[in-house]
C-alpha cells in the first residue's frame, strides 16, 4: 500500500540532570507561545487587530511521571526537599536559572519518531512559574505531574529554548 502522508510515532525517555524521569502518561507536551504589542486601536478600525510587533514567546514542555522517585521529585519541587519552602541553599529570592537544570527527550530508536526529531535537549528547565501541581496520596497509581519552563540561552549564536537534533 502506498505511503499516504508522513506520520510520526514512537515514545521518548526523558532525563531531568541526568536522572531518569521513567514512563509518562501519554508522552511529553512541548507547548510555546507567543508574546505582541498589539495595533489594535485606530480611529479607522476600532478595537480590530491589524498587526502585532513580535516580542518573544514563552515555551514549556509538561508531562505526568507514572513513577514516584527521585528522578521525578526533582523537576517537580527544585527548590529543596519536597515540603520545603527555603533553605539555605534555596533562598527567596534565588534566580530560577540558577536552579535550572538540563531536561533530556531521546526518541526509541527504530520509530520514526528517531529522526523527528531524535534528541530535544533544554538546557535550561525548571518548575514553570505559576502552575498548581497536585500530587495525590491514594490508592490508585501516583502520577507525578512536571511542567517545566524552557529558560532561553545562547547556544552558537543564536537563543533558544532547546536544541534538536
Amino acid at each position: 500500500m502506498a505511503n499516504l502522508g508522513t506520520y510520526i510515532d514512537g515514545a521518548y525517555a526523558g532525563t531531568y540532570n541526568a536522572v531518569g524521569i521513567g514512563p509518562t502518561e501519554n508522552g511529553w507536551r512541548l507547548r510555546k507561545s507567543v508574546s505582541g504589542q498589539a495595533i489594535d486601536e485606530s480611529d479607522q478600525y476600532g478595537n480590530t487587530l491589524i498587526d502585532f510587533f513580535y516580542r518573544g514567546g514563552s515555551c514549556r514542555i509538561s508531562c505526568d511521571a507514572q513513577e514516584y522517585k527521585a528522578g521525578t521529585i526533582a523537576p517537580f519541587w527544585p527548590w529543596g526537599s519536597l515540603g520545603q519552602v527555603i533553605t539555605s541553599a534555596v533562598p527567596i529570592g534565588m534566580r530560577a536559572s540558577d536552579v535550572a537544570k538540563a531536561l533530556v527527550l531521546t526518541s526509541t530508536a527504530g520509530t520514526p519518531a528517531a529522526a523527528a526529531p531524535a534528541t530535544l535537549t533544554a538546557t535550561y528547565s525548571v518548575m514553570a512559574m505559576g502552575q498548581d501541581v497536585e500530587l495525590f496520596f491514594h490508592s490508585r497509581l501516583r502520577t507525578v505531574p512536571i511542567i517545566l519552563q524552557l529558560l532561553p540561552y545562547t547556544s552558537s549564536g543564536s537563543t533558544v529554548w532547546f536544541i534538536i537534533t
